[in-house]
């Protein structure tokens, strides 16, 4: 809470009137008339007394041990992306910014933070000018988060930090963030909770939690395979690449994926191979894909926490960051000159525009 609420509610609390309060501490009632506003602050020399008179300690007073619930964090984030959606990321950016402020040493609420700023500048923010500025800033909230007293939250803070190191070349760093880390115990817990579930006969709960591991462990998956390609194709064994490439195509078909995933790992072969027909073919596809449903809750796979997306919605929030990316990055420049290519992209431009 901040000090100019903790002020009002405490001296409500007490049935005390300003003038009172400013009485008691040699101040004009115009003074804490604005303390209470968050106009000004008190002089920090009245600190100690004003917390005797309102009969808090100085952290109270403060808000240093000021924390926030699991649902004040989701209807924060919930304003925030309606923010950004109303008036833009810079907006949704600040407001949050100003939220992490009041409780800096909320760790959950700068985590959280991070992963929304980092998902919504994906989705939104496509034409941001400034765009490494704010990757910066996500990256050090991260940093923020790793540090903090909360285990679970620090550990996902340094598996995003190792991520975001790793994107930006910067391996040293990345390692030493991996360093960190403990290493995954041989034995998942999450199979032994399971057993003891349906042994209680809670078989939903027992479901849920191992769906869920099985489409972590999918995505784990294919982060695999996707590396174990960039390897083989740094060997220069295209064979190699293409096998796990079509081991990737078939596992997304058989672990009942969205249709959009199936097309990532042969993308990222024709892309590195600068195979024009099979880089347009891919691409094609995956455009196509983003506007098809991905009913998991019909899937046997995920029946108990699958969901029906509104597609539509989805692939216009993902196909402008999409397009941008394949209009600039200097990645695609071997593209530039293929009529199919630039046909392509008007095609959707024109289809879905901003």
């Amino acid at each position: 809470m901040p000090i100019n609420n903790v002020i009002r509610e405490k001296r409500k609390e007490l049935g005390l009137t300003q003038e009172q309060l400013a009485d008691y501490l040699g101040v004009s009632a115009p003074a804490v008339n604005k303390w209470e506003k968050g106009g000004t602050y008190p002089d920090i020399s009245l600190l100690p007394a004003l917390a005797r008179l309102l009969k808090v300690d100085m952290n109270t007073l403060m808000g240093f041990h000021e924390g926030l619930t699991k649902q004040e964090i989701s209807s924060i984030s919930k304003n925030v992306v309606d923010e950004i959606k109303a008036n833009g990321y810079s907006a949704g950016f600040k407001m949050l910014m100003e939220k992490i402020q009041e409780y800096p040493n909320c760790y959950e609420l700068i985590h959280t933070a991070a992963m929304l700023l980092d998902g919504s500048l994906l989705y939104y923010g496509a034409g941001i000018s400034d765009r490494e500025y704010y990757e910066n800033q996500i990256t050090t909230l991260y940093e923020r988060a790793a540090k903090g007293d909360d285990e679970q939250i620090r550990e996902k803070a340094c598996f995003m930090l190792v991520s975001n190191y790793i994107k930006h070349s910067e391996y040293d760093k990345a390692q030493e963030m991996l360093d960190l880390l403990p290493d995954k115990s041989a034995l998942d817990k999450r199979n032994f909770q399971a057993q003891i579930l349906i042994n209680q006969n809670k078989l939903t709960e027992a479901a849920i939690l191992l769906e869920r591991k099985l489409i972590m462990e999918v995505n784990d998956l294919h982060m695999t395979l996707v590396s174990l390609m960039d390897i083989s194709i740094k060997e220069n064994n295209i064979q190699n690449a293409a096998y796990q490439v079509e081991v990737y195509r078939q596992s997304a078909k058989i672990f009942d994926l969205w249709d959009y995933n199936s097309y990532i790992a042969p993308l990222e072969l024709a892309l590195n191979l600068k195979n024009i027909p099979d880089s347009v073919s891919n691409l094609k596809a995956m455009l196509d894909a983003i506007f098809q449903p991905w009913d998991m809750k019909s899937s046997p796979l995920y029946s108990h926490i699958g969901i029906s997306y509104p597609q539509e919605n989805t692939g216009r929030l993902m196909l402008s960051p999409l397009l941008s990316e394949l209009e600039t990055n200097p990645r695609y420049d071997f593209l530039r000159t293929n009529e199919e290519f630039t046909k392509l992209l008007k095609q959707y431009r024109a289809k879905y525009p901003e």
